[in-house]
């Protein structure tokens, strides 16, 4: 599906001034845990002017959701007089404009929600805005957030700081638990082909060690997804997120080409708390685990072995039996069932967009939250498709 941008939307886009960094964060029936991450944004100190673009890939009713919450006596936004500007050729397209005081100056930041024409994904989420903006000029970089993640006040400072100090493209936060900040949660990700899996470097280390950035950025491939400062030139560089991964495995695959060119940093002031698993379910319990998690977990293992490393595919699927097997430890023979399908499904080459787990997904987590899931194709571009340019002003390619 390719929609295009309004000329009227886009004339304005043009006639606006972008900050020097675009926050994208992508949302999917999660409206409260956004409007805590905008709340801790508005609190952003000494960092560079920022707007916000949030891409809602729940379908209608998850963006009724959002207004409303955003809207809402919780949220620190405000709504725009002329916050409206139809960025489709659907009225469901439309980009609702909000604005965000920031308590530390007088430049409020934009904020922008966007409704997906279907789940594109995390990857995908990213990339329809990226595409649009890439035309534009002004913005020096972007700075991806997970939706329930609640950034502290210099986290953006710290990011921008050090990608300008030592001269790197693509730099990582210092994760924590929302639970429990005196500890990281991670300060990015190693892949480890002997176990064919993905690590948290220094995973529960006390904040009040100090880690050596230079000890850090040796161990990692790819910062964890939660929170990734990327300068505009490194994406010109490297091109878009992949979206055949749709969920998981995606910003480690970014990350392994970012470091081919020595642009991998990590800026261990940067903080930034994250709750986790509130879009899809995942845990650190397997037993407790969303069949979604498991699934896209393992089927997403395979494709990034393949694309990264097909040599070492026979020796991944047998990790991959080993992995399985420890659900069934675990107790959780569903989630065993999962990992195993999730295991073919890769060996088949699926990609994208895994309809018929959403859907399932939805089922089994209708009564707590109500999801909208829509069936998008089974396939998507191959990692040479990606460019960060593409003909014509399409937002959503």
């Amino acid at each position: 599906m390719t929609l295009f941008v309004s000329h009227q939307a886009h004339d304005e886009f043009d006639q606006a001034t972008l900050p020097e960094v675009v926050v994208i964060v992508v949302g999917f029936h999660n409206a409260a845990d956004i409007v805590r991450c905008l709340r801790a944004l508005s609190r952003a100190r000494r960092g560079p002017r920022f707007d916000v673009f949030i891409s809602e890939n729940g379908g209608p009713e998850a963006v009724a959701e959002l207004l409303d919450a955003l809207l809402g006596p919780a949220s620190p936004c405000r709504q725009l007089r002329d916050g409206r500007a139809f960025i489709g050729r659907s009225s469901a397209l439309a980009d609702i404009r909000f604005s965000l005081p920031r308590e530390d100056s007088g430049n409020d930041a934009i904020v922008r929600v966007a409704e997906m024409p279907e789940n594109l994904g995390y990857a995908g989420g990213i990339n329809a805005w990226l595409r649009l903006l890439l035309d534009l000029p002004g913005w020096q970089a972007v700075w991806i957030l997970n939706p329930d993640t609640e950034p502290t006040p210099t986290a953006l400072f710290e990011l921008a700081s050090h990608a300008s100090k030592h001269k790197r493209g693509m730099v990582g936060s210092r994760i924590v638990s929302a639970v429990w900040p005196d500890g990281a949660r991670t300060c990015g990700l190693s892949w480890r082909k002997i176990t064919s899996r993905t690590v948290a470097v220094n995973h529960a280390v006390l904040a009040a060690f100090d880690s050596d950035p230079d000890n850090v950025e040796a161990r990692l491939d790819a910062p964890d997804g939660a929170s990734i400062f990327v300068t505009r030139s490194l994406i010109e560089r490297i091109g878009l997120m992949d979206e055949r991964y749709f969920l998981y495995y995606e910003d480690l695959e970014w990350g392994f080409r970012a470091k081919k060119l020595k642009q991998l940093g990590y800026a261990h002031r940067s903080v930034v708390p994250h709750k986790g698993g509130t879009t899809i379910g995942s845990s650190p319990s397997r037993a407790r685990r969303s069949h979604l998690a498991v699934y896209m977990e393992f089927r997403n293992r395979i494709v990034f072995v393949r694309h990264r490393f097909g040599a070492w595919l026979a020796w991944a699927v047998l990790m991959q039996m080993a992995h399985i097997a420890t659900y069934l430890f675990a107790g959780s023979l569903s989630n065993m069932v999962a990992a195993g399908r999730g295991t073919l499904a890769g060996l088949r080459g699926e990609t994208g967009n895994p309809g018929h787990v959403l859907r399932a997904h939805a089922a089994q987590f209708a009564e707590s939250m109500p999801l909208t899931v829509f069936q998008g194709s089974k396939d998507s571009a191959p990692v040479s498709g990606i460019s960060p340019r593409r003909e014509g002003t399409s937002i959503l390619g």
